[in-house]
């Protein structure tokens, strides 16, 4: 029934194929076949089958999952044609990999096959829980109650008015709604729910007791939260377990929900419940969410400011077309996410009254018991607005996602999970010291270097600084008021006594201690420097004699007497400072350019002076004898580029006696007419207004032997300024050189410090704190709440690694489980975790979140998930076969070791590393085009023009997605056709000739003179590896109502054609792609789950980031949960085969490379996570051992080839190497 058959090259020359399918059973063989035969071709040296030379090795045929016997018979054009296909990008003829055979007893399907079988197991998780909602909503919902109970716990309210005190709502579904304190913590204060009958609420103990809010910045790491402060949605207030036959399958409605359920007693329990969360904000993304641009179209458009329009993406067609109104339609149809926007959205009128809301965000649990029943009403409103949401949402929803595979992945997302220990206080203290501990360093170090710098007043040796010559270096003096010529005492000068209030006498006493006399003589000897502190005024300068710019860095408040305090690595003369480089040239900030650097050595008389560039001269000798210019393979001079020849020329030149820039500027014109008489200096610089745009500032003239973003005159003499990169492009400045953007040419030595050695090590110590710096907050505002030992499961008490004394608790992501317009689960700490670095502090984020005992992590890494979801929709399209188009070869078969795989291609092609090749190439595949790619290019290679950065990207695009050309429609084939040309496509230059010849004639000049738009059906791309995926791809994203080819979910309303037209192609192409991987993701995890329960493996989900998915599995039951994931991304791949008429897999993308055995959350099982915070890594710092990878084979070994629990699991574990 299940056969996967591996390919070598033959001659075919019989007509029948050879080999059979294996009888009908549920075993899984994989089997040899020295030869197979395609009908109807003889002669032909081909391999296997096509495909299987094309590198898809091996193809599985199960005649239960595909329905139907896959004869794999090509007709001979399309053999043909993909032969020539891959022999165009040299493809063709390449030996494929040979992999061990695979026994496996794959599960019995609930369907004739596996779209049937899909759609059975999700009706199955996620029936009850729809049927729930629709009863939800075919009701109306009681009023609002008039009176509210000011009493712990629920109340439920009867619509008679009365009354009652309950454990919990014991209702099949209902609509909730928490508030928080927020001053208080993180603890809930006041919820309300709703059901068809009733209107509950609920109160907070804290609300009955006298708690003083903790004011500590460390207070989220102090507080300790326990079940006993949350809401019970299942059980009673004291119970501290809820058995698997107390649990009831029940459906919780909120908006944004994750933030309510954190704040749920039952979710904190390690086995999980039947409870399931319903996010109407993710309902109203997934159906009407927007793009980033059109949030900023919408913010332009409530603020009444204006947006650049260009940032859309280009016009449809490459070339004129006619101006049509944009298409803003849109906008009636989408909105932002915040409940009051979504409720006037879908159910009109003026909106919600928010303003209550403030007295959670400002007040105190006093002011919320003060205002007890209008802040109750107010939160009841909300789920008032949330339930008539929800009624208009759900219909939609099912008309729009209508597979139930959708809402099942939603619903099975919504219980992520993940469990802490001790471990995680310990994490954060421990990065909280290191990052205080640098940090101080840090602030230390650069008050070392603002001193340093200010010593320079002493001899002016700023001025012959080329970083900081234009510093404010101008002082304030120090205020004295004017002295009277003194008259001279009779008497002689009185001895100033050591303590005030005491008489002479006593002083007289004590003339015999030598000591004090000594210190009376000094007294005496400083007296008139002491009485000038009578001459100052009581408000005088502020660190007087010291440099402005040294001032500015001071605390008036201490009078500066500390030193800098107000220095960091963010202040803007820190640069300056550090004395960094960028290439090896000095870094120097434009107000209207951003940071960049100066090249020394242009000549003077092409450039203009600033005045309001810096009173001081740039120490242009200075500069080029620290800096002298490059020597450069240029052979013949060229009109604007001053060679290095002339510059080095002009060094020699140079001495003492010339450094006047007067005399300078005379030798540099001097040298220039001798070097190239015909540069005229008037056309080589022209005058810069500096009203205009930024770039008027850019040169005619640059040096030869520098290339870079530029160059620019910013009136600094004798130097071009080149510009920084930024990521989002050339045309952005750069705000902060040191921003965490750049530490990669930190550590390629790009960007360096020169000042001193103390200078590297900020740079270290900068490059050590930017992510704790910048993820702190979050990290430590998670809410963790803490189990007592009640409260755990017996099986891991029970466990021989238990600790009693350790302590262990969870945390639950407050994930949107449709967070974007693509469906892409959003969450701010968890999903854009970083993996852990050697010099960051905090980086092993992830490796805290560490399984309970007697449970492992079970999880893997989607390999190139998104490229073989494009690659198939190509394949498919193409020939319908797998590995049929170059990009779907190179997917399949690809190999890094010879340069196949389509990473490698990209980077041999544009000349950068692999790494950098994968960005490229998934940009490409997410809809961006050549700008994006040239920005990105430049950003890898700084060294890089704008101009080379477009040539390499416009050569990378025409090797991967082809040439653009226009399909005909039915006019233009008119056209055509009476220019003899039969092709449907053509080029736009052929489309100008076609239309220019056909205006000579009579019967063609009216169709001539139609809009391009109405002579062409579409773009279309040729020549390409990905041209037939694009084309597939565009024509899904341009269809009337765009949807994923697998589950047929639709696009968003803000993006169909009928609301935008042509526009926004970039992200509707870009949906076809990511959403077809949200797809993926839905089918793997019911599957998984349906495995789970099916086969009784004990575990639940954890968590998915990205590519990667985790289960939290019990330590007997680890090798079979191993087994049924892979088994689930094997019926995953072969629902997407299905779907797109692909009636095979080729085992190369059947099943994981590996899956991770762990007992803690990290990228690798092999990673030790060693940071600054955590310099011995885990293994010697926390005593927590390597996790286990395997593949399938290891697996099928370790798990005995079966599901069954029968089968006895090994404890050993054996990793891949």
């Amino acid at each position: 029934m299940g056969k996967f058959e591996r390919g070598i090259p033959a001659v075919l020359n019989i007509s029948n194929p050879n080999v059979q399918p294996e009888s009908q059973s549920h075993r899984l063989r994989l089997l040899m076949s020295s030869t197979t035969r395609l009908p109807g071709l003889v002669g032909l040296v081909l391999p296997l089958a096509y495909w299987e030379e094309c590198g898809s090795c091996w193809a599985w045929e199960n005649e239960e999952i595909f329905e139907k016997e896959n004869k794999n018979s090509l007709s001979k054009e399309t053999l043909l044609k993909i032969q020539q296909h891959l022999s165009i990008h040299h493809l063709y003829g390449k030996s494929p990999s040979k992999l061990p055979d695979i026994d496996l007893k794959l599960p019995t399907l609930l369907g004739k096959n596996i779209a049937e079988h899909f759609e059975k197991i999700a009706e199955k998780q996620c029936g009850s829980y729809r049927n729930k909602l629709l009863d939800l909503t075919s009701h109306c919902i009681p009023d609002i109650p008039q009176v509210w109970n000011f009493a712990p716990g629920w109340t439920r309210y009867n619509q008679n008015g009365e009354m009652d005190l309950v454990d919990f709502p014991e209702e099949d579904a209902y609509v909730f709604d928490v508030e928080v304190c927020v001053k208080d913590g993180n603890l809930p204060t006041l919820a309300t729910a709703v059901s068809k009958n009733y209107w509950y609420s609920w109160c907070s103990n804290q609300l009955f007791t006298d708690n003083k809010v903790q004011s500590s910045i460390l207070k989220n790491m102090e507080s300790i939260y326990e079940l006993k402060d949350l809401i019970n949605l299942e059980s009673k207030t004291e119970q501290d377990r809820l058995p698997l036959k107390d649990q009831k399958e029940r459906i919780v409605i909120g908006h944004n929900v994750s933030y309510d359920r954190s704040r749920i007693k039952e979710q904190y329990f390690i086995e999980g419940t039947k409870v399931r969360f319903f996010d109407t904000m993710a309902l109203h993304i997934a159906i009407s969410g927007i793009t980033s641009f059109q949030r900023n179209m919408l913010h332009a458009a409530k603020s009444g400011t204006t947006i650049d329009r260009s940032l859309k993406n280009p016009q449809y067609w490459n070339g004129k077309s006619r101006k049509t109104e944009e298409n803003l339609e849109w906008q009636n149809v989408s909105s932002f996410n915040g409940l009051n926007d979504v409720y006037k959205l879908y159910c009109g009128g003026l909106g919600l009254d928010k303003e209550k809301r403030n007295i959670f965000v400002t007040g105190s649990l006093t002011d919320i018991k003060d205002d007890f029943q209008q802040l109750v009403t107010y939160c009841a409103r909300d789920c008032q607005a949330t339930y008539r949401i929800l009624c208009v949402l759900l219909p939609e929803f099912q008309k729009r996602f209508p597979h139930p595979v959708t809402l099942a992945g939603m619903l099975e997302m919504s219980t992520s999970y993940l469990p802490v220990n001790r471990n995680w206080q310990r994490y954060l203290q421990e990065s909280e010291d290191t990052y205080r501990d640098s940090e101080n360093e840090l602030t230390q170090s650069l008050k070392r270097e603002a001193d340093r710098a200010s010593h320079m007043m002493t001899d002016k040796s700023y001025e012959k600084d080329p970083w900081l010559w234009d510093l404010d270096w101008s002082t304030k003096p120090l205020k004295v008021k004017k002295t009277s010529v003194p008259k001279k005492k009779k008497s002689a000068a009185v001895i100033p006594s050591l303590n005030n209030g005491e008489s002479e006498n006593q002083t007289n006493k004590e003339d015999n201690d030598d000591v004090i006399l000594e210190i009376q003589k000094l007294k005496c000897q400083f007296q008139e420097l002491f009485n000038t502190k009578e001459l100052l005024f009581k408000r005088n300068s502020f660190l007087p004699g010291y440099p402005n710019w040294y001032s500015s860095l001071c605390d008036r408040l201490q009078d500066g007497l500390i030193g800098p305090t107000e220095v960091s690595t963010s202040a803007q003369v820190v640069p300056k400072l550090l004395k960094l480089t960028w290439d090896g040239y000095p870094l120097f900030y434009s107000r209207e350019l951003g940071w960049g650097y100066l090249v020394p050595g242009r000549p003077l008389n092409l450039s203009r002076i600033d005045e309001d560039v810096c009173e001081i001269p740039f120490p242009l000798k200075d500069a080029l004898a620290l800096f002298p210019p490059r020597p450069a393979d240029q052979s013949v001079l060229t009109k604007g580029i001053i060679t290095a020849e002339e510059a080095m020329l002009k060094l020699r030149q140079m001495t003492d006696l010339t450094a006047d820039p007067v005399d300078l500027a005379m030798q540099w014109q001097a040298t220039r007419s001798s070097l190239n008489n015909d540069a005229d200096p008037a056309n080589l610089h022209p005058a810069i207004d500096k009203s205009k745009e930024k770039h008027t500032y850019l040169t005619s003239d640059r040096p030869a032997w520098h290339v870079g973003i530029g160059p620019y005159d910013v009136g600094v003499v004798g130097c071009w300024f080149f510009r920084l990169p930024h990521k989002s492009g050339v045309d952005n400045n750069v705000g902060n050189p040191l921003a965490k953007d750049y530490l990669n040419k930190i550590e390629d030595g790009t960007l360096k410090a020169t000042s001193s050695s103390i200078a590297e090590h900020i740079l270290k110590l900068n490059r050590n704190i930017i992510y704790w710096r910048n993820a702190r907050d979050r990290i430590m505002s998670q809410m963790v709440v803490w189990l007592r030992q009640s409260q755990i499961p017996r099986n891991v008490t029970k466990s021989e690694h238990f600790d009693p004394l350790n302590t262990y608790g969870a945390i639950l992501p407050q994930i949107v489980t449709s967070g974007t317009l693509t469906r892409r689960a959003v969450e701010s700490t968890w999903l854009t975790a970083s993996n852990a670095y050697k010099d960051r502090i905090g980086s092993e984020l992830k490796a805290m979140i560490q399984c309970p005992p007697g449970f492992n992590f079970v999880g893997a890494d989607v390999d190139s998930q998104e490229l073989w979801i494009a690659s198939i929709i190509g394949d498919s399209f193409f020939a319908g076969q797998h590995g049929s188009t170059a990009f779907g070869w190179m997917t399949l078969q690809g190999k890094k070791s010879d340069g196949t795989d389509m990473h490698s291609r990209t980077a041999a092609a544009v000349e950068i590393t692999r790494d950098q090749a994968k960005i490229l190439n998934y940009g490409r595949i997410y809809g961006a085009g050549e700008r994006f790619a040239r920005t990105l290019l430049m950003q890898f290679n700084h060294r890089l023009t704008e101009k080379e950065a477009s040539e390499k990207a416009r050569k990378m695009y025409s090797l991967t997605k082809g040439n653009s050309l226009l399909k005909l429609s039915h006019y233009g084939r008119q056209l055509a056709s009476a220019s003899g040309n039969k092709d449907e496509l053509v080029t736009l230059e052929q489309l100008s000739e076609m239309r220019k010849n056909a205006r000579k004639e009579p019967s063609l000049k009216q169709i001539a003179n139609l809009p391009t738009d109405e002579l062409v059906e579409r773009r279309m791309w040729a020549g390409g590896t990905e041209s037939h995926m694009f084309n597939k791809l565009e024509e899904i994203a341009q269809s009337e109502s765009p949807q994923t080819p697998v589950l047929h979910c639709r696009i968003s309303r803000a993006l169909e054609p009928r609301n935008v037209g042509n526009e926004f192609m970039t992200s509707r192409v870009n949906w076809v792609v990511q959403s077809s991987a949200v797809d993926y993701l839905h089918l793997m995890i019911v599957a998984m789950r349906y495995l789970v329960d099916v086969y009784k493996i004990e575990g639940r989900f954890s968590i998915s980031i990205h590519d990667e998915v985790r289960y939290i599995i019990k330590e007997e039951d680890k090798f079979r949960a191993a087994l049924a994931l892979q088994v689930a991304n094997l019926w995953t791949r072969c629902m997407f085969s299905y779907q797109m008429n692909l009636n095979d897999l080729p085992q190369a993308v059947a099943f994981f490379s590996s899956v991770d055995i762990d007992t803690v959350l990290r990228k690798e099982s092999n990673m030790d996570c060693q940071t600054p915070s955590n310099p011995y890594g885990l293994k010697q710092g926390y005593g927590i051992d390597f996790g286990c990878s395997y593949d399938i084979y290891q697996i099928l070994e370790k798990a005995g080839g079966s599901l069954d629990s029968k089968t006895k699991n090994c404890s050993k574990e054996s990793p891949v190497n």
